[in-house]
């Protein structure tokens, strides 16, 4: 057999001599097993004579980070059996929301499991595209579990995509189930993590990312997800579609009184309990946030934006305060988060003529920083996701809330907390390693300690 591409042969060469592959992070490679869901997971491998064999398998878990080993089984009644028996190598496919054909496939009663099926991997295991992880594994010790073989690997490669996984539940995909009551929209909010950097969309692109109770709910989610993780040091928000996000669902907020006839007291509530809690999460946030406005920012979306602590703009961006327009006021902090983004007086202008502006005006009131070609807008936000997380991360999250907690402090009490704060990071490995690499003209390793 011939390899599919030279990193196949390299890949086949490796599993041979059992070298060491490239290292990968600990915490991602638990972070994707922990995603895993029974009858999502296909395990391939190939027999004595090259023959490709694959499964789903009926357990699977981590037992080890140093080295990194997974366990799994296999019934001994499978047809498998005599190839992984056989194996020194095989691959495990963390199957993504989108491949319940695949897992169909894979779970039938097929003679030939890859028959009309695309796959690479060289001489060494069959490998899937499109997973949501995929885990190349050198076979180290295979133990009797009854009727079933207990298989256990040394991770050698490990690679995580963006991807949702498909979860099994209740006799069917999870996922199929919510994307067929949703009408196939897909999750209301988006969040992808690429190293340190964390991205969350807005996915309501047929109503320009309004921001519905399932959006909102989303949204909150995915924010407090982003501040929690040690492992992200700043956050790109953005729209899917042409609208970065278009307010308040119009439809939603006339069924308020039309439909579900709520009280001035019910309304006060329903808005503490929904929008309010957006701008409030997001002053509690200790990462940075960067708005990437590719579109519309009305209403709400025009307040979202300046929630963030950086904001660039599409050159096809248009903001406008539009709440007088149908009747109501900023009900999501903007009257208090605009003039202090603005000024008072650009402030005044926008809300009380509900006008709107450009990307081009918005770049001269400072309502963003920069405006970009709306190609371009996505990769200027990563860029500066990267400049900002190239620094020690308990430094980046203390540098975010010293501006922010600056707005409501005297200057003598900004000195203090910016003191104590100094005194602690000083102390830290982090900083140490700072200085080092600047001495030594080298790339710093931060540990985040």
């Amino acid at each position: 057999m011939h390899c599919a591409s030279k990193d196949d042969c390299q890949l086949t060469d490796n599993l041979a001599k059992g070298r060491s592959m490239p290292s990968f992070d600990p915490r991602s490679f638990r972070d994707a097993l922990g995603q895993f869901a029974t009858g999502v997971t296909i395990i391939t491998t190939r027999a004595s004579d090259g023959t490709p064999a694959g499964v789903t398998c009926s357990s699977f878990n981590s037992v080890s980070l140093d080295p990194p080993l997974i366990l799994w089984s296999l019934a001994r009644t499978s047809r498998s059996m005599a190839a992984f028996e056989q194996s020194d190598a095989f691959a495990v496919h963390v199957l993504a929301a989108d491949q319940d054909p695949l897992a169909n496939h894979f779970a039938s009663k097929a003679e030939d499991k890859f028959a009309g099926l695309e796959f690479g991997g060289g001489e060494g295991p069959p490998l899937f595209d499109g997973c949501s992880a995929r885990l190349t594994c050198a076979m180290r010790h295979r133990y009797d579990g009854g009727d079933h073989v207990i298989m256990v690997g040394e991770v050698l490669e490990f690679e995580h995509d963006s991807r949702a996984p498909l979860l099994f539940h209740g006799g069917g995909y999870a996922d199929k189930l919510a994307r067929e009551k949703q009408g196939g929209q897909g999750p209301a909010v988006l969040y992808e993590q690429d190293g340190r950097i964390a991205t969350i969309t807005l996915n309501r692109p047929d109503s320009r990312n309004a921001l519905a109770e399932e959006v909102i709910a989303a949204l909150i989610d995915s924010l407090e997800r982003a501040d929690a993780d040690p492992e992200i040091d700043c956050v790109i928000l953005t729209g899917a579609g042409e609208s970065f996000c278009a307010g308040g669902n119009i439809k939603d907020i006339k069924a308020l009184t039309a439909e579900r006839h709520m009280s001035p007291l019910e309304l006060e509530r329903w808005y503490r309990e929904h929008i309010q809690r957006i701008p409030l999460v997001m002053d509690r946030m200790s990462v940075p946030v960067i708005a990437a406005v590719n579109g519309h920012a009305i209403g709400a979306g025009c307040d979202l934006s300046t929630m963030c602590d950086i904001r660039i703009a599409s050159d096809k961006a248009v903001f406008a305060e539009s709440f007088l327009r149908v009747g109501i006021i900023p009900g999501d902090g903007g009257a208090w988060l605009l003039p202090r983004t603005i000024g008072m007086a650009r402030a005044a202008q926008m809300l009380l003529t509900g006008e709107f502006i450009d990307a081009a005006k918005a770049e001269h009131y400072g309502l963003v920083s920069e405006v970009v070609a709306h190609d371009a807008l996505m990769d200027r936000a990563s860029q500066l996701a990267a400049m900002v997380a190239q620094f020690p991360p308990a430094a980046i999250r203390k540098s975010k809330r010293l501006l922010k907690d600056a707005r409501d402090v005297t200057l003598a009490e900004h000195l203090d907390q910016a003191a104590i704060w100094q005194g602690v990071l000083q102390q830290q490995d982090d900083h140490r390693e700072a200085i080092d690499a600047i001495l030594e003209k080298r790339k710093p390793r931060f540990q985040g300690r």
